[in-house]
């Protein structure tokens, strides 16, 4: 028998997958396989097919179990060895095939060439014929488009079997994205994220990482990466639909909509279609909720001046409106036979809100003597068409008050200009009826008074009463009104997080009463406040929503304005005027938010006119009596701005003067208190300019109230273009440099001090350091071997209490839901003490720790610190949960205590100097300990080593107590630590004193 012919190496591929080629043979195998595509490619067959025999064994498993599948038809599991078919040799996708019973269409076997280390690699994921995510990754591997399908159950997160010999072998390769991406599938959202961040930055993977921000729910983190991208690649397909998916989870559907228009103008294949079929939802929906409002407002108007009854579909659909035009139709009703006609629509609104309220009252209407009815109800109805004479309002108001017939003039009054002239009368009126939904318009009023005056304090402590009251009367409508407003109020005294919760509080109920107008005004509060915080990814997506919903002219106005504005921040002047250009002009040239954009643009970009422009349109503005008293304020501010380039005497004068108006309003008015601080910016830069750094420091000095600095002080600015640091020496030596040459916000905090004005300082026992936002707080400005401090304003007065009184916070019990690790447990330092005040465990809540503050006279906290927008605008510290499940100590709860004790206080906490974003003031939680009385707080604005940072803190407090200054102690022992370790995290601990 003659011996078997050997077998040509292509053959052995199935023999290797299944460990049957000797040592040798395999060896040879392993370096033919290096060089053979087609080699490789049967390989990656034969490895998937096995991986997906074992995982149709377990779906039939679980079927049969289920009952799903009957036991004559079950699947077995694959062996070890799986069969050889006859591959093809020339081909780039692969299907499984010839699988029994209903489990044939279970999964479809993908194969996809993609580019790794180098090298073509042919990559293979068994993938189910559905995809379970929405969005679309940009792997290669997993990049083909499937329909989107899952479960209607939602009772597990969407996942995919992807097996573990392929990420395995992706790990192998090093291909990190590819191995995220399988981990995604398999619903390991959190080993996606970690693989993605190890990966090389690239359109691809930033997409695939907006994706994992995505499934978390950081929709904000998840836009941001998406807007880069497209920003440099319009039509990255993975970006745009992903995006598109990010606005419709934000709520801004139009938004989303074209983004989805987009994906469909590329005409990929399946992904093409089913962009275009959201699209087309989402503007259906758009549609029919506008529609529905539209319709509400038509048939109201009918109904109040026609009489044409009101389409009870439509009240059900937009209930708040239906409510207001039923109120409207009463007040013009010429008869009783007419108001009769609107119980109808009384009944389908009580079974809507819940009682008898509009029934009773159109039948008790119904009741009065319509001869003296009659004519106050056409005066009415004369405000509706717009023919009334405003002068007969006073006496009609006079006469009509108190009567059977006085509820008139709740719409006659606001309707006709009579608010706030006639606020008791309308007050009166109101409660006659017994409504809520007419009482809380009475607050809601009388809040908008105040407010106009500038009592924003009062105005927030009414809303907040209403909006308690609101929500136990089922006021959808009024509930979005107030809430709007209080989100506004907020919004002006900079308090962004109370104004972001009260804003989305109010377009819940605008949405859920189909309000689209109140949507559109709250969507604009929303852009604001991410401008504020220079959030322009959060910015663009609410005010482009808010163009494509409301084509108001002043709404427009605004958001272009605000558009204008990003572009300023961003440095690009030109872009800037553009957008400006592009906003309608609506009775005023200009906001308030324009003329400023236009008083940079008179420096940044200057074309002939510009000073003259915004003079003008400031005198329109106070004309129009469009302005409040705190922006009166912002506008002298704005003209002095304008100005200072060109006529420097005027512009400081004005500057001045603002300075002091602001001043006098105080802190009662927060727009005046930003006038206030942006004019001492631009005073501060106008000095730097003319090489006046005594009167730049004096300027510091001045805003925060204290004496001007006599030696080892600085001073640092940087605004827009413009970078100012002032100093003087040790000597009293003035030093300084100013420059305009910054062509992006970004900026290294440790190249700002020029290295010859450091060097300066050096002999400086300690150097007081003024600085505004964006600088303040931030570690580096100085180089570690001098002992420096962020100044913070007046020193607070000698300690109230009569003995040492430490208050140490540790081993505090986070609350479980935010997954945060134990911090390992404490060395007390300082020795016994026995005033000393330990909280630990579940007994270190925020409330218990702000009680202790007040005596305390020295205060450790040790514990995790956060940065959550949703809670606090600057970082906060958990604290172990009250009942309630209030856990945060935030900067904004710190401020409001009073310390007797002058305590230094450390923040052993990650981020915890870490600053909020506000253009006008330093806000941090070492702000707030020192605006409470500290006389020095340590912290540092990064995470911190857990393990390194206690023994470092204890030391810096041996060296307080011991005499030395929070300063002095800090940097002796950050050069302690240095001179073993030059890169250690202390180099980013920061005094305020």
């Amino acid at each position: 028998m003659s011996a078997p012919e050997p077998m040509d190496i292509h053959d052995q591929v199935h023999a290797f997958a299944d460990g049957e080629l000797s040592v040798e043979e395999a060896d040879a195998f392993r370096e033919h396989l290096g060089t053979c595509e087609t080699c490789q490619a049967d390989l990656d067959d034969i490895l998937q097919l096995q991986a997906l025999g074992g995982q149709l064994a377990q779906v039939d498993a679980k079927a049969s179990v289920s009952g799903a599948v009957a036991p004559a038809s079950r699947v077995e599991a694959a062996p070890v060895r799986a069969f050889r078919p006859a591959w093809s040799r020339r081909r780039n996708w692969v299907a499984a095939a010839a699988l029994s019973g209903s489990l044939a269409a279970v999964f479809a076997v993908v194969v996809l060439r993609t580019r790794n280390t180098g090298s073509d690699e042919t990559q293979l994921l068994a993938l189910a014929p559905t995809r379970s995510l929405e969005a679309r990754l940009s792997w290669a591997g997993a990049s083909a488009h499937r329909p989107y399908g899952v479960l209607r159950s939602g009772d597990e997160r969407p996942r995919e079997l992807v097996p573990l010999q392929m990420l395995a072998k992706l790990e192998a390769q090093g291909d990190l994205q590819g191995l995220a991406v399988g981990h995604l599938l398999r619903g390991e959202r959190e080993q996606a994220a970690d693989y993605l961040q190890r990966a090389s930055s690239s359109p691809d993977v930033d997409s695939d990482r907006a994706v994992v921000a995505l499934t978390k729910g950081e929709l904000e983190s998840a836009l941001i990466l998406l807007d880069g991208v497209l920003e440099k690649h319009p039509q990255h397909a993975q970006a745009l639909w992903n995006r598109a998916l990010v606005l419709h989870e934000l709520g801004l559907d139009a938004l989303a909509a074209e983004a989805f228009d987009a994906v469909a103008l590329l005409g990929e294949v399946g992904w093409a279609q089913e962009a275009k079929e959201r699209a087309a939802v989402l503007r259906r929906q758009l549609d029919g909720r506008r529609g529905a409002w539209e319709s509400a407002q038509q048939a109201g108007r009918v109904l109040a001046l026609e009489g044409t009854p009101f389409p009870d579909e439509v009240a059900r659909a937009v209930p708040g409106t239906a409510r207001n035009w039923f109120n409207i139709a009463v007040w013009t009703a010429p008869s009783a036979e007419h108001v009769k006609a609107l119980l109808p629509l009384a009944r389908v609104l009580d079974a809507h809100y819940g009682g008898e309220t509009m029934a009773r009252y159109a039948e008790r209407v119904a009741t009065l003597d319509f001869q003296r009815r009659g004519p106050l109800a056409a005066r009415f109805r004369d405000v509706l068409l717009g023919k009334f004479d405003g002068a007969k309002l006073a006496p009609l108001a006079k006469e009509f008050a108190g009567t059977a017939h006085q509820d008139i003039l709740l719409g006659l009054l606001p309707l006709a200009g009579g608010l706030p002239a006639h606020l008791d009368v309308y007050e009166q009126a109101a409660k006659s009826l017994g409504d809520a939904w007419l009482t809380l318009n009475v607050e809601r009023e009388r809040a908008l008074a105040e407010y106009a005056r500038g009592d924003l304090a009062g105005a927030e402590a009414r809303l907040l009463r209403a909006v308690s009251a609101c929500e136990s009367a089922k006021a959808d409508y009024r509930c979005g009104q107030l809430e709007h407003l209080l989100a506004h109020i907020y919004k002006d005294e900079h308090r962004l997080v109370e104004s972001r919760e009260h804003a989305l509080a109010g377009l819940q109920w605008a949405r859920q009463s189909q309000e689209w107008k109140l949507q559109a005004d709250l969507l604009l509060v929303l852009g604001d406040l991410a401008r504020f915080r220079n959030a322009f990814a959060l910015t663009r997506a609410y005010l482009g929503e808010q163009a494509l919903r409301d084509r108001s002219c002043s709404a427009r106005r605004h958001v272009h304005e605000s558009l204008a504005s990003l572009h300023v921040f961003a440095l690009q002047p030109k872009a800037a005027r553009e957008e400006l250009q592009k906003a309608p002009s609506c009775d005023v040239p200009f906001f308030l938010n324009g003329g400023l954009v236009l008083a940079d643009l008179a420096r940044l970009d200057p074309k002939p006119g510009d000073v003259e422009q915004v003079r003008e349109g400031l005198k329109k503005l106070d004309a129009a009596g469009w302005l409040r008293p705190g922006e009166k304020v912002i506008a002298t501010h704005i003209e002095g701005r304008a100005v200072i380039g060109s006529d420097r005497e005027a512009g400081r004068a004005l500057l001045r003067k603002a300075i002091d108006e602001g001043s006098r309003l105080g802190s009662q008015d927060p727009v005046a208190a930003k006038a206030r601080a942006y004019s001492y910016s631009s005073l501060i830069l106008d000095a730097g300019s003319t090489g006046d750094w005594a009167g730049a420091l004096t300027l510091f000095a001045e805003e925060t109230g204290v004496a001007a600095p006599t030696r080892c002080a600085l001073g640092v600015e940087v605004h827009d273009e413009r970078t100012l640091v002032a100093a003087r020496g040790p000597a009293g030596e003035l030093l300084g440099h100013q420059d305009a040459s910054r062509r992006s916000p970004d900026f290294d905090v440790a190249a700002l001090v020029p290295p010859a004005m450091a060097s300066a300082l050096k002999p400086c026992e300690h150097v007081h350091v003024f600085a505004r936002y964006p600088v303040h707080g931030q570690a580096g400005l100085l180089p570690p071997e001098l002992a420096w401090s962020y100044d913070t304003g007046r020193k607070p007065t000698a300690p109230g209490v009569s003995a040492p009184r430490p208050l140490v916070v540790y081993d505090v019990d986070a609350p479980a839901s935010l997954g945060l690790p134990r911090l390992r447990s404490w060395e007390l330092s300082g020795g016994p003490s026995p005033r000393r005040v330990e909280l630990t465990g579940a007994a270190a809540t925020p409330s218990r720790l702000l009680a202790e503050l007040a005596e305390a006279t020295e205060v450790e906290i040790h514990a995790h610190g956060l940065v959550n927008l949703g809670v606090s605008d600057a970082s906060l510290l958990v604290m172990a949960p009250e009942a309630g499940g209030r856990y945060a100590l935030t900067a904004g709860e710190v401020r409001k205590q009073k310390l007797k004790g002058a305590p230094v206080v450390l923040l052993g906490a990650c981020q915890a100097a870490r600053t909020a974003p506000y253009l006008h003031a330093p806000w941090s939680l070492p702000v707030a300990f020192a605006e409470a009385g500290a006389r020095a707080v340590i912290a540092s604005p990064i995470d911190i080593p857990d393990a390194e940072a206690g023994p470092f803190f204890a030391r810096v407090m041996e060296r307080i107590r011991a005499g030395a200054s929070a300063a002095t102690a800090l940097r002796d022992e950050r050069l302690r630590e240095l001179s073993a370790r030059p890169d250690s995290w202390v180099k980013t601990v920061v005094v305020f004193e």
